[in-house]
């Protein structure tokens, strides 16, 4: 788990805590950083140690004014999948300090609502989790929400209101939903699997449209079957 722009040192409980404020997925994508493998008795783990500001002077978003302490400290510090790793620093212009700050702080956020690190021990209490995180989404769209009608809203203020509590609530909401599944794939049905699969669909579609201009329009609908994540199967 090493970064290209530098090694962070940091010590077995900070590791702990980046892998529990992560939910065990990666930051980006919501891939389980520790994906089974059929020929061996343990998962794979894939995680990738990367850095928000540049553990280097000339590295990704590099910044010759912060300290090397803090570039190599937990708070500069993601979790990402190889794959997207590489995105982050090959393409450090469509991925800022501000942005990596956000989407790190929305993740431990959402991880911190639910009680802790999402790993259970039945499908019983991932079903508690998510049934929590379902509820908060379902109130905030009918509190702010457009109409389910015609996705109309009352006023300018109210769309724009809508937005932000798309991207700072629902958004982080929906990815960790989806990395309970990736984390507790143990416990997941391929119907899980599935309905985790199209709520990414979703959210990244909410995504695009409340990032890059004002919604006047719906998105695409949330997918009913996710709203059944962990349920019990009907023997």
């Amino acid at each position: 788990m090493s970064c290209t722009s530098g090694r962070p040192k940091l010590s077995d409980d900070q590791d702990r805590a980046l892998f529990a404020e992560s939910a065990g997925t990666c930051l980006l994508c919501a891939t389980s950083l520790f994906p089974s493998d059929p020929k061996r008795t343990r998962s794979i783990p894939i995680a990738e140690r990367a850095h928000i500001i540049a553990h280097s002077d000339d590295g990704p978003r590099a910044d010759s004014s912060t300290s090397e302490q803090f570039r190599s400290s937990p708070e500069n510090i993601l979790l990402l999948c190889p794959t997207c790793h590489t995105k982050v620093d090959k393409a450090p212009a469509g991925y800022s300090v501000e942005h990596l700050r956000k989407l790190k702080q929305d993740r431990k956020q959402a991880v911190a609502n639910i009680g802790g690190t999402p790993i259970f021990a039945t499908r019983q209490e991932a079903r508690r989790a998510a049934q929590r995180i379902l509820l908060r989404n379902r109130l905030l769209f009918e509190s702010y929400g457009p109409s389910p009608l015609d996705g109309s809203t009352e006023s300018q203020e109210a769309a724009n209101n809508w937005s932000a509590r798309v991207l700072n609530e629902i958004i982080p909401n929906n990815r960790l939903l989806i990395a309970l599944a990736a984390v507790n794939d143990d416990l997941a049905t391929p119907s899980d699997h599935e309905s985790a699969e199209l709520l990414r669909q979703h959210t990244d579609d909410l995504e695009r449209k409340h990032s890059n201009s004002l919604v006047t329009a719906p998105a695409s609908r949330f997918p009913a079957q996710a709203g059944s994540l962990f349920e019990e199967e009907i023997p």
